[in-house]
């Protein structure tokens, strides 16, 4: 009986320990391969981006150092996650050019309908040939800044699916969907768990599309494992805090077993890599930072509002630290009376107290703030926005 083993991480974000102070993650995993012969190592996404080092990296670098790690680490596949898109296409093709695996995604064109990246890739393992198909979730213009995706079609991830699974099939032993979207349904019960955005639809490509053995998915932060519809699941988490398992017996060209399970990184110890020169890191956030578009920045992030956007300074490092993940910017919609009580201790752009009068003069407002400024019931919505990373990315443009 001939068996295989797939590794898989997801949604790394840059970051390579799992948690502060602790030393496992990601660097534990080649602790964690040496327990397999010759496993297949996939990270499933989100590699690039996501970590106050990752924009450290990607905007004073031409090709991040986090691929030589994952050339070190011997990944054999790579696919990516909507954020590796944050930089634009010619950022990540010249990434993809530099690492040595296999770099899938199925569901990405140009504007001409040319595949992006290769589809699927087949690799031999003994006497086993395991096909991989790497697809992300279509919806990323949905989520991505246009600019970044302008030249981008990205495919609907079954419809996709429903082309290369069959194609595949035939030349493989085992087959692999490494996806880079979320579980919209409870795996047991089947019933939904969100509402159908498209942006997640693991459950759906399990039990739509035939002949596919394990799918590796990711992008929602969580931890899955299991088996439903004899296909094998698994979704690692966040920041290589797990590492995900499928396990895989053939005989005679049929399938014995299925298994699938999640590795806890913290049992295992980490290999140290010299990623990047830290005192050069730290010089960096030391940095002044020119924040005279940053009101620009904040009016098409969030239009239609005043602002209340506190910065701790005007370095690089003063920046990063006046927001806090995951809710990085908060609108509140207020009375006209709250908001003069806030102005009596602070100042809002966009809005002035003059004589007890309030100018502009309305019976609301939504105010958006990096803290807490309003109660709770006053929330209308938390974002999530990345401001750190796209501001000084996108909007200051620091580049070579």
């Amino acid at each position: 009986m001939e068996k295989v083993t797939i590794l898989s991480t997801t949604d790394v974000h840059g970051f390579l320990t799992a948690a502060a102070n602790e030393e496992n993650g990601l660097c534990s995993l080649p602790a964690v391969a040496e327990n397999y012969h010759e496993p297949i190592v996939i990270d499933n996404g989100d590699f690039l981006v996501g970590s106050p080092e990752t924009t450290f990296f990607n905007t004073t670098m031409a090709v991040s150092p986090l691929i030589e790690l994952a050339n070190n680490i011997g990944f054999d596949v790579m696919v990516p996650g909507n954020h590796d898109f944050d930089y634009g296409i010619d950022f990540l093709k010249r990434q993809v050019a530099a690492f040595n695996g296999k770099y899938l995604c199925a569901n990405v064109l140009d504007l001409s309908d040319e595949l992006i990246f290769e589809p699927y890739t087949i690799i031999e393992r003994g006497n086993l040939k395991v096909g991989v198909i790497g697809v992300i979730t279509g919806v990323i213009p949905q989520i991505t800044d246009y600019e970044q995706i302008k030249d981008l079609k990205f495919i609907n991830v079954i419809e996709s699916l429903k082309h290369w699974v069959p194609l595949l099939r035939e030349q493989v032993d085992v087959l692999i969907v490494s996806y880079h979207g979320g579980i919209e349904r409870d795996m047991n019960t089947g019933q939904p768990t969100q509402y159908d955005t498209g942006e997640d639809q693991t459950y759906r490509i399990i039990c739509e599309i035939t002949g596919i053995d394990g799918v590796i998915c990711g992008h929602q932060h969580r931890i899955n494992a299991g088996i439903l519809n004899d296909t094998a699941v698994v979704q690692p988490g966040y920041r290589g805090n797990y590492i995900g398992e499928l396990t895989f017996s053939v005989q005679e060209n049929h399938m014995m077993d299925k298994k699938a399970r999640l590795i806890d990184t913290k049992k295992y110890p980490a290999t140290h890599y010299d990623v990047f020169d830290k005192e050069d890191y730290e010089n960096w956030l030391k940095k002044e930072l020119d924040l005279s578009r940053f009101d620009q920045y904040l009016a098409k992030k969030i239009p239609g509002a005043l602002y209340a956007v506190n910065l701790k300074g005007t370095t690089i490092g003063d920046f990063l630290s006046s927001f806090r993940p995951p809710y990085t910017l908060s609108t509140y919609h207020v009375s006209r009376s709250e908001l003069k009580a806030l102005l009596l201790s602070q100042s809002i752009q966009g809005v002035t107290l003059d004589n007890g009068q309030l100018l502009p003069d309305q019976s609301d407002y939504r105010i958006t703030a990096n803290t807490a400024i309003f109660p709770s019931y006053r929330l209308e919505m938390n974002y999530i926005y990345n401001v750190f990373d796209e501001y000084i990315a996108r909007v200051n443009n620091y580049t070579d």
